[in-house]
């Protein structure tokens, strides 16, 4: 869970540069019934900073998920590779 503070500001400028959808997922925010959370993507447990280009707006259950992994094994070749960044990386290329 992150210590530091989000001002609404920040909150909403995240917001808005995701469109109110998960970052993650694609779900947008005001079909869920529940604000989303503003997270991390590189956690501030693995030196991540609150800055705009490391967050991203994610639903709860992606939040959950990803926790504070920044890497998984490709299940295809076995290999570390990081896991999907938001900021940099388009949705529909990375997902294809």
């Amino acid at each position: 869970m992150s210590h530091a503070f989000i001002s609404p500001a920040l909150r909403q400028t995240v917001a808005e540069r995701s469109g109110c959808r998960c970052s993650y997922c694609q779900t947008a925010e005001s079909i869920t019934g529940a604000l989303f959370t503003v997270d991390h993507i590189v956690p501030e447990s693995l030196g991540g900073h609150t800055m705009l280009d490391n967050l991203c707006l994610a639903c709860w259950s992606c939040n959950l998920i990803k926790g504070d992994r920044i890497v998984a094994t490709d299940p295809e070749t076995g290999a570390t590779v990081r896991l999907f960044n938001p900021n940099t990386q388009e949705w529909h290329e990375h997902f294809a």
